[in-house]
């Protein structure tokens, strides 16, 4: 599992200053290559081997709002690494309290040949295919 904390920002939230679907995502995708960076994958490094991640489906589901300046907490509680990449996260407040669950898909892809590819061994060898087991 990681977890990593963060406060909402302008940029996270619309005119109501309630954080956007957007952030939510954003956030998921930072925490995952968080991880991936940690485990000696940097963006470079991923870069320099012509691969990259690929957004799919996804899921988004609300118990409470978070709102501009809020601190928060984003831990990935659940992440599947083999052909496809599976993600599920929550958000907490400072309280504790579950804010949104995020269910997200991604795919490999390799920018050198342009299509989605299987994950690859190199990456894939490093990763427990049950959970993260990582604190930051």
């Amino acid at each position: 599992m990681i977890c990593k904390n963060y406060v909402v920002t302008g940029e996270d939230v619309n005119d109501y200053m309630v954080m956007e679907d957007t952030a939510y995502i954003s956030y998921t995708m930072r925490l995952l290559y968080h991880f991936l960076f940690d485990n000696g994958f940097s963006k470079e490094k991923l870069n320099y081997m012509h691969l990259g991640l690929q957004e799919g489906n996804h899921e988004l589901i609300f118990h409470r709002k978070l709102m501009f300046t809020e601190h928060f907490f984003v831990r990935i509680k659940y992440c599947n690494i083999e052909d496809k990449i599976n993600i599920k996260s929550y958000f907490f407040n400072s309280k504790n309290q579950c804010c949104a669950e995020v269910i997200k898909e991604l795919e490999w892809f390799d920018s050198l040949n342009k299509k989605i590819i299987p994950a690859p061994r190199k990456i894939k060898k490093h990763f427990n295919s049950n959970s993260l087991k990582l604190n930051a």
